[in-house]
């Protein structure tokens, strides 16, 4: 399903219905002179994107870029197959996420890290194909993608992962990944899985993009807010709440699905709170 974003003019939301929900993951079609996709999705989100494409009167043939904002892979999976859909794209990611997309192995090595890290569910992304090197550029901190009528600028967004940017444009369009959380049925929830999480990374990283003054934040899950300054002050002050949360119960259950099992349910009803747990665990023993 293809939607217009909220307020922003020529931005389409693909609901690209992550593991069968609607609502869990979406990509962004950049309708521009030289249009993009950012976050394309998991693997299985490349049939939706493409309908969205068709939907959109958007050739293939004239996407100019497919941009994750970083590899995990129900945002960047189906990098590889969309390249392929898309002849002209150029895939730009991170620098320190290019090899995990264009080198088979390290791909591979990357689907057994997300199963680790949320476990068999990383299996209902689908296999991803890797980008064919030739395809692949690195996006760094500051760069703008020119897309004719507008541009996108990369900001460096370390914090859920290392190999993350936000993207801003110039109409104050955030493009955050998972910079700013996720933005769930109403209620925003912190995304903190391993292996890389780091809690002062995250917190800085949300107040940067505060200081940018974007006018709508778009999250990778799900859909836009207008309040972008309120979303990203509140993303910087629930991230350290549910890491003394998290710390708290590791001192009375050592489990972490005691951990889990026995969180306040402000937090027990994300879908991927099980993850996100662990990515806490792993940070505060490390």
């Amino acid at each position: 399903m293809v939607e217009p974003t909220d307020g922003r003019t020529d931005v389409y939301t693909v609901d690209t219905e992550l593991l069968g929900s609607p609502g869990l993951m979406a990509a962004y079609v950049v309708d521009a002179e030289r249009p993009a996709v950012v976050d394309p999705g998991a693997a299985t989100a490349t049939g939706p994107v493409l309908d969205a494409l068709d939907e959109l009167d958007i050739d293939p043939e004239s996407v100019a870029y497919l941009i994750p904002t970083h590899v995990h892979l129900d945002h960047a999976g189906a990098a590889g197959s969309l390249a392929d859909a898309c002849p002209n794209a150029t895939v730009l990611v991170h620098e320190r996420g290019v090899p995990y997309l264009i080198d088979p192995e390290k791909l591979d090595a990357l689907f057994e890290s997300a199963k680790r890290a949320v476990g068999e569910v990383a299996a209902a992304y689908g296999e991803p194909d890797p980008v064919p090197p030739e395809r692949c550029e690195t996006l760094g901190d500051g760069d703008v993608v020119d897309l004719g009528d507008r541009s996108l600028e990369a900001i460096d967004a370390p914090g859920h992962a290392p190999h993350q940017h936000a993207l801003l444009g110039d109409d104050g369009t955030l493009f955050a990944g998972d910079a700013a959380g996720a933005w769930l049925g109403g209620q925003l929830f912190p995304t903190t899985p391993g292996p890389d999480f780091d809690l002062e990374d995250a917190v800085d990283t949300a107040e940067r993009l505060r200081d940018r003054d974007p006018d709508a934040v778009l999250y990778g899950h799900f859909g836009a807010r207008e309040d972008a300054i309120d979303a990203l002050n509140e993303y910087a002050a629930i991230l350290p709440e549910f890491v003394d949360a998290v710390d708290e119960l590791r001192e009375e259950h050592g489990d972490p699905d005691d951990v889990v099992s026995n969180l306040p349910s402000r937090w027990a009803s994300s879908p991927t709170i099980a993850g996100d747990v662990r990515g806490v665990l792993r940070y505060l023993q490390s």
